[in-house]
């Protein structure tokens, strides 16, 4: 074969591969990525505190739907322990907030622009996540542990978007958003021992008082 024949097939190939490279990017991009596995069933999740503590379950105009903010009904509401509501993995424990400029907020501080503050996010498998926050200190865990049900992740308090004490809780099934990025569109009316919250909008729905039956098996 000529040098000429050998170059021109070699130009041939790297279009070739081109083509594929340019196919593969285009198909990623138009989301023709093979649908991801279905969620699996919702875990047994109970209240967020410590068996037999009854709390309301409160929402607000402006609130994102499902979202719940959690009073204790027997007295002060901070410093009370926050339980994990199921067993999972601790998909994130930290500080969460930024000011009004959008820069990070500093740690511990309240009356935020946005934000947690210290809180928890747990992975329970099947796609399913709870998440904490408002915590008055430091999360009692740490990004990658393993925790029961029941157990103590923090406590209740005001760090973060607000300056009251209370518990922001929510129930997320991150299979609903194919791009696995636990937003709004992932947020499911949280359960608790098998009874739904209640709490389904923030426009029209009523405060619920439930009992705690977080407790050991």
């Amino acid at each position: 074969m000529s040098g000429r024949a050998v170059y021109r097939w070699a130009a041939l190939a790297v279009i070739a591969l081109c083509v594929v490279v340019s196919y593969t990017a285009l198909k990623r991009r138009a989301g023709d990525d093979p649908p991801l596995p279905p969620s699996g069933p919702r875990p047994a999740f109970q209240l967020p505190f410590t068996c037999g503590e009854t709390w309301t379950l409160t929402t607000y105009p402006g609130h994102d739907d499902f979202d719940i903010d959690f009073f204790f009904a027997g007295g002060p509401t901070g410093g009370r322990t926050v339980r994990a509501s199921a067993a999972g993995t601790v998909a994130w424990a930290g500080w969460s907030a930024t000011l009004g400029d959008g820069q990070p907020a500093p740690p511990g501080s309240s009356g935020t622009r946005g934000g947690l503050g210290y809180g928890v996010i747990i992975d329970h498998g099947g796609n399913w996540f709870t998440e904490y926050g408002h915590f008055g200190a430091v999360p009692q865990v740490r990004t990658g542990d393993r925790v029961t049900a029941g157990q103590p992740l923090g406590v209740v308090g005001h760090t973060g978007s607000t300056t009251v004490d209370h518990l922001h809780y929510e129930q997320l099934d991150d299979g609903r958003d194919p791009k696995r990025t636990r937003g709004n569109g992932d947020k499911v009316e949280a359960v608790f021992d098998g009874v739904p919250s209640g709490i389904t909008s923030d426009d029209d729905s009523p405060a619920q008082t439930r009992t705690s039956r977080n407790c050991p098996a």
